[in-house]
């Protein structure tokens, strides 16, 4: 039902009503000129705040000296955490609000508010008519930030940029965009980005992005640090980005736009990436140079972990900004801190190292501390975090009000009010920004457009926010196989193939090998980094069959609670047999705790089968009749699918998929003992040399560029997702069947 509260929006969302709106008003359907006139006041009244959601840190020396000062480092960490009053106000406000969602099916409220919200509008002009490159939201917000601050020096000779936790790569194609508009024609621009590592199959999908559509095309430009994860919470990944960095001769821009999903957890968003968001800010304070700038994508701003984040780049920067977007979505909580002109305060890399070694403390037994005493937080500081943050929950408070009161509504006048709004919005963008189109040679990635191709893993939600939390309470074990049951059936049901005529012998057409004469060892491309102990994502499965298959497999490893057999069960995965076929337990695959040990080892078992082969057969392969059958193999990693391919390529001459679970390499080439040796030495030199104890791994065999060139993937893929809901059902049978034999 409407509300039939009287409302003076401040925000294009919150509607707009004449006192003729009233439906018992005889004139309602027919508003007088003026009336048209006031309302198209209003909106353009409404327009010109979604450009000025913004606040300035004021100068604070005045009320406390010394401001450009450090605290003092042996002040940091030394008090617990605390909470301000008024900024806990303000949250509890924000709640009460939010809290009225809860009930909403969160498809349909995301849909209801994509109709409100004014961004398709402009990101279709973006796409369409100036033809940016990579239009993402995140294109347009970085856009307006550059230009609304003014953080590019226009009539530079070089730019140098840093972008942290920056998947899928849009704010560095719109940076590109507006130096190629504004900035001198023969500016020189360097740049490098980071992020979680979406081909590294140990990194969880809820907290990384996984379209890797430009990353691919750009890997050079990308620093995944020392263990391949990309995860800037690992020291030596921050010190690999630091040291990038100083092979220039300064950095003039850093951005960093993390998150984590906080879907089903949204009043700990704040909390839960605050170490994010100081990790990000810790690495920026270290490779900007004097007088760059940050940009730093944060949420609510109502805990000590925001409060001291903010004072620490008060002290930092000359000039300290919260900006909204007008293209971010204005109801929900996201904010872009601008901090220009670093001053880079003397002592500042031995502070930061400091507050670096506390991020990593993972000791959960001792009591929780804050980086600054609040003692040295000037009170004048916190009377304008609390200024920021309550016109902040104003302006979101309103947005989400509003959508509120017109969800499942039909109102012709709001309707009419809308596309106004949307029409001006646009209007009002492009002209105050100027973005046209650039030369296709001025892109980064010529020749290809990055944002046709496919994301394959959208994410995905359902349902509303309680009974998401009440699906993620603890059920019971007939409860939990019911749950998943009924998502295996549904996924079984509606799953289509991918590019369904891809075959497996799909090879890339330039790694003919009579044509280039390629060999194994210089297809080969070695990389090292962490072990993957389990695998949470994958480019060869789609992410949602994944996260079935781990959950069932959670639940097998609560039903059978017999550590010993859960133990032996893993020593047998693999079972060989006399026909040349190699056979994964489904049951024992359940029990693998070390995902990279189970690699290397059906790694070794292949290997000696053919060569079991070759002794068979005499001398040489030549003509041999022999097919090694690969059975139950859910090759999920880069290091699977490239021994696949190389086994492909330079030592069998035909891989078929000869049913649901089984595939057959077919037909000895005749130098594949060459090959195959050559490819084990390559190995083991490479496991005796750069690898020490368990902290490190063999990744890749291949680059990823050619497991994701032609339609070899698909066929994995497809494969991959098949064997994923074969894996499920039995597994959900071996736990019916244990739990009823308890």
């Amino acid at each position: 039902m409407r509300s039939t509260q009287k409302q003076q929006p401040s925000n294009p969302h919150a509607g707009t009503r004449s006192r003729n709106a009233d439906p018992e008003s005889a004139d309602s359907d027919n508003p007088r000129p003026e009336e048209g006139q006031h309302q198209l006041e209003t909106v353009f009244h409404d327009v010109r705040v979604q450009f000025e959601k913004k606040f300035h840190f004021r100068p604070i020396s005045e009320e406390a000296p010394g401001r450009d000062l450090l605290p003092p480092l042996n002040t940091l960490y030394r008090c617990p955490e605390y909470t301000v009053p008024p900024l806990q106000e303000q949250k509890h406000r924000l709640n009460a609000v939010k809290n009225r969602l809860n009930d909403f099916e969160i498809s349909d409220w995301h849909q209801h508010t994509r109709h409100r919200s004014s961004l398709l509008p402009i990101l279709n002009e973006l796409r369409y008519r100036v033809k940016g490159e990579f239009v993402t939201q995140a294109f347009a917000k970085l856009y307006e930030c550059v230009a609304a601050y003014e953080l590019i020096d226009t009539e530079a000779s070089h730019l140098y940029s840093v972008h942290l936790c920056e998947a899928p790569g849009a704010f560095v194609t719109a940076l590109n965009h507006y130096i190629r508009l504004n900035c001198r024609p023969r500016m020189a621009w360097d740049w490098f980005a980071c992020t979680l590592n979406p081909y590294y199959e140990g990194n969880c999908p809820g907290n990384m992005i996984p379209d890797d559509r430009f990353i691919l095309h750009t890997l050079d430009r990308w620093c995944f640090g020392v263990d391949a994860t990309g995860d800037i919470l690992v020291r030596e990944n921050r010190a690999a980005i630091i040291e990038r960095s100083c092979q220039w001769p300064m950095v003039h821009l850093v951005t960093a736009d993390g998150s984590i999903d906080c879907l089903d957890v949204p009043e700990e968003q704040e909390e839960r990436v605050s170490t994010l968001h100081l990790a990000e800010t810790i690495i920026a304070l270290s490779v900007l140079g004097i007088g760059g700038h940050f940009v730093l994508k944060m949420f609510t701003l109502f805990e000590h972990s925001s409060v001291n984040l903010l004072f620490l780049l008060h002290h930092c920067f000359e000039e300290l900004h919260v900006f909204k977007p007008c293209t971010s979505k204005p109801g929900n909580s996201e904010v872009y801190l601008i901090a220009k002109r670093y001053r880079r305060p003397t002592g500042i890399d031995e502070y930061l190292d400091r507050i670096y070694d506390q991020l990593l403390l993972t000791d959960t037994k001792k009591p929780r501390s804050t980086l600054f005493d609040p003692a040295t937080i000037p009170a004048a500081f916190l009377e304008q975090v609390t200024t920021c943050a309550a016109q902040f929950v104003h302006w979101q408070a309103d947005v989400i009000e509003s959508n509120i009161r017109f969800y499942g509504t039909n109102d012709p006048r709001e309707d009419e009010r809308l596309i106004e709004f949307k029409k001006t919005i646009a209007a009002m963008f492009f002209e105050r920004y100027r973005i046209t189109p650039i030369r296709a040679t001025d892109r980064i990635v010529r020749g290809i457009n990055v944002a046709g191709g496919t994301n394959l893993n959208q994410k995905e939600s359902h349902g509303t926010y309680n009974e998401r939390r009440e699906r993620g309470s603890t059920l019971s074990v007939l409860e939990s196989l019911q749950a998943l049951r009924e998502r295996l059936d549904h996924i079984t049901l509606t799953r289509q193939p991918i590019n369904p005529d891809a075959q497996f012998d799909d090879m890339p057409s330039r790694k003919t090998r009579p044509s280039y004469g390629l060999t194994v060892l210089q297809e080969l491309a070695l990389t090292v980094g962490k072990p993957v102990l389990r695998v949470k994502n994958s480019k060869f499965a789609l992410i949602s069959y994944l996260r079935l298959l781990n959950e069932t497999i959670d639940l097998y490893r609560s039903v059978i609670v017999d550590e010993g057999a859960v133990q032996r069960q893993s020593k047998n995965i693999l079972r060989t047999e006399s026909n040349g076929t190699i056979t994964v337990d489904i049951l024992a695959y359940a029990s693998i705790s070390n995902f990279d040990r189970f690699e290397k080892q059906l790694f070794h078992t292949i290997v000696c089968k053919i060569m079991q082969f070759v002794h068979a057969a005499g001398a040489t392969p030549t003509g041999t009749p022999t097919q090694l059958i690969l059975e139950n193999w859910l090759a999920l990693t880069q290091f699977s699918v490239g021994l696949l391919y190389l086994l492909k390529l330079y030592v069998f001459e035909s891989i078929e998929q000869v049913s649901l679970t089984r595939l057959a390499l077919r037909r000895l080439r005749p130098d594949a003992v060459t090959n195959l040796l050559a490819l084990n030495d390559a190995f083991s030199s490479c496991m005796a040399s750069t690898l020490s104890g368990a902290t490190k791994a063999i990744l890749t065999l291949v680059p990823i560029t050619s497991l994701l060139d032609g339609d070899f993937q698909y066929a994995m893929l497809n494969y991959n997702n098949s064997l994923c809901l074969i894996y499920c059902a039995r597994l959900l049978d071996a736990v019916e069947k244990a739990h009823m034999a308890k």
